[in-house]
């Protein structure tokens, strides 16, 4: 379900904001009037990227270095090997929307069917 975030005039081409939904914390990137969202922490150190470098669509972890795509994801340089998530998002009225899949009920021996 597609959750309002922020204005787009809060974010710029080039820039970035931490934003909370729903106990998960996450980044919003504006490249070139695009918008990406993806988790906020590095995969490697567990660091706030929001803190790091943009250039274009690669965001730069301040810790060690580790390089993503903010596009899709993707792992750009070591020290990170694990991808970032990543949700779509997209703009309605001016408005960020950023879809974030609904947490689930696991199923236990009290909820399943018998």
């Amino acid at each position: 379900m597609f959750t309002p975030t922020i204005s787009i005039e809060d974010l710029t081409p080039g820039s970035k904001k931490r934003v909370t939904i729903h106990d998960l914390e996450l980044m919003i990137v504006n490249v070139s009037g695009n918008v990406y969202a993806t988790q906020k922490n590095c995969t490697h150190s567990d660091t706030d990227l929001t803190e790091g470098n943009l250039e274009g669509c690669v965001i730069e972890c301040p810790q060690h270095g580790a390089m993503f795509d903010v596009t899709d994801g993707r792992v750009l340089s070591l020290p990170a090997t694990v991808p970032l998530k990543t949700y779509p998002a997209k703009i309605e009225n001016g408005i960020i929307m950023i879809d974030i899949p609904e947490p689930t009920v696991e199923e236990t021996p009290e909820t399943s069917a018998v």
